[in-house]
């Protein structure tokens, strides 16, 4: 079974934690890491600076070359095993993002495309509608010159008629007159 950590073991845990990353040991910080009473908190971070200051007394060397070059080396084996550990799945999401970056360009490729289709309908619907309007202006003028026509023949029709009326009076005139003369004179 596992051991019950008090709160005070649970704070010491927490300050010893936050000394070796080097991030100040606070009441406030303490009691966040170890989820501990503000009381408990203040007096761990308390005790854990005055021992930290008592222990600067001792002067601390420089870590030895061969200590850094191991820790160094332990550093290095530990960041390439967590890269390979998180690789396949960098490298699939990467695919992912390039996958949906290739679908967000095609789309908007598609939506450029569809906007121009559009675009060249409405140009022609506007032509097609420039020329029914112009067509229908032409038929228009075609009407009322047929029509100017029809009166002017019309006019010339009736002209003609009376021309001819008078025409075929003054023949029967003509005609009553040699007919009359024709008797007189047998």
């Amino acid at each position: 079974m596992v051991e019950q950590q008090t709160p005070e073991e649970r704070a010491e845990a927490a300050a010893r934690e936050l000394a070796d990353t080097g991030r100040a040991v606070t009441a406030r910080a303490v009691r966040e890491a170890a989820g501990v009473r503000m009381t408990v908190a203040a007096a761990v971070a308390k005790a854990w600076n005055e021992a930290t200051t008592e222990d600067e007394t001792v002067p601390v060397p420089e870590v030895p070359a061969d200590v850094q070059g191991r820790l160094e080396a332990i550093w290095a084996d530990a960041y390439r095993a967590a890269w390979d550990a998180v690789a396949p799945e960098r490298d699939r999401l990467q695919a992912e993002v390039e996958q949906l970056t290739k679908d967000a360009q095609a789309y908007i490729a598609d939506l450029h495309e569809a906007e121009q289709v559009e675009q060249t309908l409405r140009d022609e619907i506007e032509q097609a509608n420039q020329r029914a309007a112009d067509a229908e202006a032409e038929a228009r003028t075609a009407v009322e010159q047929a029509q100017h026509e029809a009166a002017e023949m019309r006019g010339r029709a009736d002209q003609l008629a009376t021309e001819n009326a008078r025409l075929t009076k003054l023949i029967d005139e003509q005609l009553a007159k040699l007919t009359d003369d024709a008797r007189d004179h047998h």
